[in-house]
């Protein structure tokens, strides 16, 4: 990945400020890259919850999620949209929720309009990976060790493997089922990838295993 690339398109991003970014992770532009990207998946799924929490009044919920929010935006310097974050975690605070209902859609929207910023730069732009023909045994093995990691909820490990599961291929059928996972492994979607996992019956046994 070409840094001065991607940090030319992330400067022209409104309401990122890049060095404000940068200083919560001591000017490493690597450290600050990786946190983007996960950030930019993680931000997807909570902007989820907050819409699902605001239809139900689900107000606790709500405050919970729009705290997340807010910390996540402060931490990679987007400051601003943090702070009308902040704005609607203030007014649970001071149960007024016709300004929640006003503000709440439009403030996602502004949200998921940045996502798709930091989305269409480098920094999200794959190079083509020249995949490696491994056994159906390794794979097995591989997605046993994964389905473990899933349940645990221990996302470093799960994305370190979800990227080497990226570069091999066995066949058609599994490396189409093996890419969905990955796909939800990166989303954080975990209870789809159990679920996925454990439907598949080749790796049932490695599964067992596993567990």
């Amino acid at each position: 990945m070409d840094l001065a690339q991607v940090f030319s398109q992330l400067i022209r991003i409104d309401g990122l400020d890049i060095w404000d970014g940068l200083g919560h992770v001591g000017c490493s532009q690597e450290v600050y890259t990786d946190a983007l990207r996960l950030f930019c998946r993680d931000l997807e799924n909570k902007c989820k919850d907050l819409k699902e929490s605001f239809q139900n009044e689900n107000w606790n919920e709500y405050t919970a999620t729009a705290h997340a929010i807010k910390g996540g935006l402060a931490g990679i310097g987007a400051w601003v949209l943090s702070g009308k974050v902040k704005e609607l975690e203030n007014a649970i605070r001071e149960e007024n929720y016709e300004f929640c209902r006003k503000e709440t859609a439009p403030i996602i929207t502004n949200i998921e309009q940045f996502i798709c910023a930091i989305k269409g730069t480098a920094l999200f732009v794959r190079e083509e990976v020249i995949k490696e023909q491994v056994s159906l045994d390794y794979l097995e093995n591989k997605l046993g060790e994964l389905y473990l990691y899933c349940s645990l909820g221990s996302s470093e490990e799960a994305d370190d493997l979800a990227r080497e599961l990226k570069t091999k291929k066995c066949g058609e059928e599994i490396d189409n089922i093996v890419e969905v996972v990955c796909n939800h492994v990166e989303n954080l979607d975990y209870h789809l990838v159990l679920q996925i996992l454990a439907e598949q019956p080749y790796i049932k046994e490695q599964i067992s295993l596993s567990s």
